[in-house]
């Protein structure tokens, strides 16, 4: 069945076929395949990513994919130029995000297929099916909850059964939480009850500050927020103590400043995670919170009003459409059309500060009931330097390298599956230090309480 649906999916036969068609249809197949491609290239975040993907794959066959060619070529001209390197024998793909047939071949031809083309839950579907029909291992940006948790019910089964991984949201919403997290864990020696992440973004010269994402990052958030259900959040197991959350503006006791909700996607994914760890493992969840950190509390209660107004005009469809087609005017230019200049790109900085609180090594547990409140707090940072399009394109390319380097590594035989889910046991943290726009990891404290 699972043969007849490849070739329904990728051929689809009709009266106009000739063998011709058919025949190219197999030398196809038999190329040999490349180790990582990476689709639309030329949007926005496909770009950036072209550009660290010179440093992070150069040990690696790789290639890129879109749908106009000629834009392509000018594409590699230019990232040669800057990198100073001969990129004229890159092998480029023409594909098209509304052909299945097209996609089933781009995923042919590769061994991982970093998908840059969003808004996913508009055009993901498709080209996820054709990377597990084509055997072909899958890594995204993906921002969109809703979307998926789709994707995890429709396609984790079929997943497994090919031996393919389709890692979803590899980008900055949610690697640095997800690798943070694994990183505390690895280094607290002992069980972790809760963590707090800590947010924070500033650029160099906030007088100046432009654009920082285009119209397709916009549109995912809003997508992603048009749907509120949080399915894997409540199937997570209660553990006591419960973290507490902390209030809508409330002044941080970790780092200076006043902290906020963060209104992002890796709450659920790590929720994800978690689920995955004290389902296939036996390991106690990890209770996660996530607040943005602002210096002037003026400013963070603007925020807060504007995300709620946006929350609400994404739940009806007159006023969704609006939002999709006005970016710049609703985000206050921070997402346009064109995307960020490489400048912005540049002076921007984020780090994310956790404070994990547990039980050192010493505390026995009995089913993973202790018997008395965390005795120890461990504080971690992640930290980066362009994190919209250099840490967030670093973390995608790195993604597609682990799965390359270390699938043996990676859970079960394959599946759908969070970034800390696939990754936990793996290297990964080691391969995201090594680059200019990688990330920093540090422990800052170790405390008894």
């Amino acid at each position: 069945m699972d043969s007849q649906l490849e070739v329904n999916f990728a051929i689809n036969p009709s009266k106009h076929n000739t063998g011709r068609n058919n025949n190219r249809w197999k030398d196809i197949i038999r190329m040999k395949r490349l180790d990582i491609i990476i689709f639309g290239a030329t949007g926005c975040a496909g770009r950036f990513t072209v550009m660290e993907a010179v440093r992070v794959l150069r040990s690696f066959s790789w290639g890129i994919a879109g749908r106009n060619k000629q834009k392509m070529n000018e594409l590699l001209q230019d990232v040669g130029f800057r990198s100073r390197k001969n990129l004229s024998k890159t092998p480029i793909i023409t594909a098209n995000l509304r052909h299945k047939r097209s996609l089933y071949s781009l995923a042919k031809k590769c061994k991982v297929l970093v998908n840059c083309a969003g808004p996913y839950e508009t055009y993901g579907e498709n080209v996820v099916k054709a990377c597990i029909l084509a055997k072909t291992h899958y890594v995204d940006f993906c921002t969109e909850s809703h979307f998926m948790d789709i994707i995890h019910y429709k396609f984790d089964e079929l997943a497994k059964k090919k031996g393919v991984y389709i890692v979803m949201g590899c980008g900055l919403q949610s690697m640095p939480a997800e690798v943070g997290i694994n990183y505390i864990k690895n280094n607290f020696n002992g069980t972790i009850n809760s963590i707090d992440a800590y947010v924070e973004f500033w650029t160099s010269n906030p007088w100046l500050l432009g654009p920082i994402a285009n119209s397709n990052v916009w549109a995912s958030l809003i997508l992603a927020k048009r749907n509120m259900r949080r399915f894997r959040r409540r199937l997570l197991p209660k553990m006591d103590p419960i973290a507490p959350r902390r209030s809508i503006l409330s002044e941080s006791d970790v780092i200076i400043g006043f902290c906020v909700p963060a209104p992002t996607v890796d709450q659920d994914i790590v929720d994800r995670s978690q689920l995955f760890y004290w389902e296939e493992k036996n390991q106690r969840p990890i209770q996660f919170n996530s607040y943005f950190v602002f210096s002037n509390p003026v400013i963070a209660l603007l925020l807060l009003s504007w995300y709620f107004i946006i929350l609400i005009l994404t739940q009806l469809t007159c006023t969704r459409r609006l939002l999709l087609k006005c970016p710049s005017i609703f985000s206050f230019g921070i997402f346009t059309s064109t995307g960020p200049s490489e400048e912005n790109v540049d002076d921007t900085f984020f780090q994310m500060t956790f404070k994990a609180e547990g039980w050192d090594k010493s505390v026995k547990s009995t089913q993973h009931i202790f018997p008395h409140p965390p005795n120890k707090v461990v504080i971690g940072r992640v930290s980066g330097a362009c994190p919209f399009y250099g840490v967030a394109c670093i973390c995608l390319l790195v993604a597609a390298v682990t799965i390359c380097n270390e699938r043996s590594k990676l859970p079960h035989r394959g599946g759908v599956y969070t970034p800390g889910a696939a990754f936990g046991d793996t290297k990964i943290i080691n391969e995201l230090k090594k680059y200019e726009h990688g990330l920093s990891f540090e422990i800052i404290s170790t405390d008894e309480m």
